[in-house]
């Protein structure tokens, strides 16, 4: 194929996913030619570790949401990309890895395929637009990028745009009466860095998730008192003697907190433990795609853009497995590029998405165990190998461990039986769990 008649491909994000995206661009350089943009002096996106928090130094949001002790909440083998499994660890024993970890990985990752090469760091994209025929699909993209570090605006052309922006950088505040009230110190999770801060402090940390759990655990030897606020039913798990779990905030009264159940607690800190938003700032109107309560619409399989299939969307999935999901949809997308996939008609993409049940439109993307059946639908239709099935035994054991020992399982073991398909997972002292122990979480899948 002659290099004008190659595919010109934009892929926005140097992360995970947008790493991934590069690795499978760069195998096929027949037919493909393409361009990373990196907003960043690094690859890695939210792995990529800074004390800042706020604005960077072009005025921009800080990016990353880690926090210095951060581990996986996903074990190291379940974490891998399945064409990479080099993930290492601080000790190799410890199944959950730390943030260091991961963005070491990621650089052997980008370094092993040669990676590099294709990415314009320190370049923001601004504004894509397709254009289009006859007001049909979009035919080619135009971008515009800009470098920070000279201001220089570049307008460029492509054939396909992958969005790998990742969805952990724009925090989730919900508005609760009287916020403005509270003397203390007020922060979401995005902007939590050390556990330290928090010495001696009565701190209500509202979110009763992964992130929610992870953080008052995490701060609750230095805290004096934790309190972790949320309207799901009692966890039903070990958490440390001085986390308290208690309801929703309903309102802010100064440094009273009043509950959803009428209660009050008093706290010296509140941190937002509430999640993220989706969001695509630099996409027109034109694009003709709309978030609305993180349900990102019209996609065709949650990835695909159905008005312009020329563009997509990778790894807007929540309860997944992360690399293994952008390792999937990468492959499906860049298949229906070189036609292997053939979509069906724009109608019938669309009759196809509204036939679909939605409870709560922010849950839309959530996949959990439907995640492996979206697998082979997609490994099947883009005729490339389907993960292996100990990611799935993996996964199904682990969410039983994690919801029952939420702060100790990060440091259980994972095992791998000789089948290559069976997994069981170890105590800290590399003990097996005892039946009784597997049975106090349920998980079906």
């Amino acid at each position: 194929m002659s290099q004008h008649t190659k595919k010109r491909v934009c892929v926005i994000g140097a992360g995970a996913s947008g790493l991934c995206a590069a690795k499978f661009l760069s195998l096929d350089p027949d037919f493909f030619q393409f361009t990373v943009f990196e907003r960043n002096n690094a690859i890695g996106g939210t792995w990529v570790y800074t004390d800042d928090t706020g604005n960077d130094e072009y005025g921009l949001p800080i990016h990353t949401s880690m926090y210095k002790n951060l581990r996986t909440n996903v074990p190291r083998e379940l974490m891998n990309f399945p064409d990479y499994e080099k993930l290492g660890g601080d000790d190799g024993i410890h199944c959950c890895v730390t943030r260091e970890d991961m963005l070491k990985y990621l650089n052997d990752y980008a370094n092993f395929f040669d990676l590099r090469k294709f990415i314009q760091f320190n370049t923001i994209v601004e504004r894509i637009t397709p254009e289009t025929a006859d007001g049909d699909s979009a035919t080619t993209w135009n971008v515009s990028v800009k470098n920070l570090k000279n201001n220089e605006v570049s307008k460029l052309k492509f054939d396909a745009v992958m969005v790998c922006n990742g969805h952990y950088a724009v925090p989730y505040i919900p508005a609760i009466p009287g916020i403005e009230t509270f003397p203390g110190k007020v922060l979401h999770s995005h902007s939590y860095r050390r556990p330290e801060e928090f010495s001696g402090q009565r701190v209500a940390v509202l979110g009763g998730y992964v992130s929610g759990i992870d953080i008052s655990s995490e701060i609750s030897p230095y805290a004096s008192e934790v309190y972790l606020s949320h309207n799901k039913n009692e966890l039903k798990c070990e958490l440390p003697s001085n986390v308290k779990q208690v309801s929703g905030v309903q309102k802010i009264e100064g440094n009273k907190l009043v509950l959803n159940d009428g209660a009050t607690i008093v706290a010296d800190s509140f941190i937002y433990c509430t999640g993220y938003l989706y969001t695509y700032p630099f996409l027109d109107d034109s694009c003709n795609i709309v978030v609305d309560d993180n349900h990102v619409t019209p996609l065709y399989k949650h990835l695909i853009n159905i008005h312009h299939p020329t563009m997509c969307f990778i790894g807007l999935a929540n309860t997944v497995l992360p690399f293994l999901f952008f390792h999937v949809q990468v492959q499906y997308f860049l298949s229906s590029l070189k036609g292997v996939v053939k979509l069906p008609p724009r109608d019938v993409m669309l009759e196809q998405l509204k036939s679909e049940v939605i409870p709560k439109k922010k849950d839309y993307h959530k996949f959990d165990c439907k995640q492996w059946a979206y697998y082979k639908e997609l490994s099947r239709e883009g005729q490339f190998e389907p993960p292996a099935n100990y990611y799935k035994n993996g996964f199904e054991a682990w969410k039983i461990l994690r919801g029952q020992f939420p702060v100790n399982s990060k440091y259980f073991k994972f095992v791998l039986l000789k089948d290559g398909e069976s997994v069981k997972y170890l105590k800290q002292d590399g003990s097996d769990f005892l039946d009784s122990e597997m049975k106090k979480c349920v998980f079906q899948c």
